[in-house]
C-alpha cells in the first residue's frame, strides 16, 4: 500500500469511528486538528462524514465543515473545489465571515471574499415591521427576502406539503443521488404559488438534475407570507433533499 494509500485508509478509519460517537461539530474540530498535523486527506475524510446527512448537527456545523473542507481543499492545491465549498458554506449564511484565513494563506481570504461577492442575494425590499406600518399598507409588487434570514415580515411562507423539501429523482438521467442536497432559490406570490421565471438553481451534485430540480419546485404551493394581515411576495432560498 502506497503512503498516499495509508493516509486514506486511516481517514476513513477515524471518520468511521467517530461517526458513531460524534455528531458534525466534534468531526469538523478533529479535521481542522488533521490539518494542522498536515494529514490533509484524514481530514477531508472526517469532513465528508461530517457533511453526511445521518450525521447530527445543525447548520452552524454543517457551515463550518464546508469552510473547513474549502480550506482542506485549497492545501490540496485543489482550487476548485475549495471555491465550490466555500460558496455551499455562503450559500447556508451570506453574511459569514472566517476570521484567520489570511493566517493560513493570504489567498485562501481571496478566494473566500471572492465567492462571497457571488453569493449575495439580490437587493430587494426588506422593511421593518415598524416603517411598514409608518408607510400603511404593502404594495402588491414589493418584495420582501427571506434570505438569509425574514425580515418585516409578520408571517413567512409556510410550505402547504410536508415534503416540499424532498424531491424524488427516481428516473432523472440514472444518477445516484441518495442523501444528496441541493439548493434553489426562488418568490412565493401573494396567492402562494411560486413564480415560475424566478427559480433558480444555486447548486446540486449534477447540472442534469436542474429540469428536475426546477419542476419540483414550480410545482408547490405555499401559505403566502403577510405582512400587515396582507400577503406579500416573499424571496426563499431552501435547500432540497434528494432521493434516487
Amino acid at each position: 500500500m502506497t503512503t498516499a494509500a495509508r493516509v486514506v485508509f486511516i481517514g476513513l478509519t477515524i471518520a468511521s469511528g467517530l461517526q458513531a460517537q460524534t455528531g458534525a461539530g466534534d468531526l469538523v474540530t478533529a479535521a481542522r486538528v488533521q490539518l494542522r498535523a498536515g494529514n490533509a486527506d484524514s481530514g477531508l475524510a472526517l469532513l465528508r462524514v461530517a457533511l453526511d446527512s445521518s450525521t447530527p448537527g445543525s447548520g452552524t456545523d454543517r457551515m463550518n465543515a464546508f469552510v473547513w473542507r474549502g480550506v482542506l481543499q485549497f492545501y490540496k492545491g485543489r482550487d476548485s473545489l475549495a471555491r465550490e465549498s466555500f460558496r455551499e458554506a455562503l450559500l447556508i449564511d451570506p453574511r459569514l465571515e472566517v476570521a484567520g484565513l489570511a493566517q493560513i494563506d493570504s489567498g485562501l481570504a481571496l478566494e473566500f471574499e471572492a465567492i462571497r461577492r457571488s453569493v449575495q442575494p439580490p437587493a430587494l425590499a426588506r422593511p421593518s415591521a415598524a416603517l411598514g406600518r409608518l408607510a400603511g399598507a404593502p404594495h402588491s409588487d414589493t418584495t420582501y427576502s427571506c434570505v438569509p434570514d425574514c425580515r418585516g415580515l409578520d408571517q413567512a411562507p409556510r410550505a402547504v406539503s410536508a415534503e416540499a423539501r424532498t424531491v424524488n429523482l427516481s428516473g432523472a438521467g440514472g444518477a445516484s443521488v441518495m442523501g444528496g442536497v441541493a439548493v434553489v432559490r426562488f418568490v412565493v406570490d401573494t396567492a402562494g404559488a411560486v413564480e415560475p421565471a424566478s427559480v433558480t438553481v444555486l447548486s446540486s451534485p449534477s447540472p442534469s438534475l436542474a429540469e428536475s430540480l426546477i419542476n419540483h419546485v414550480r410545482q408547490l404551493r405555499f401559505a403566502p407570507g403577510q405582512v400587515q394581515g396582507r400577503a406579500v411576495r416573499v424571496l426563499l432560498q431552501w435547500r432540497l433533499n434528494l432521493r434516487g
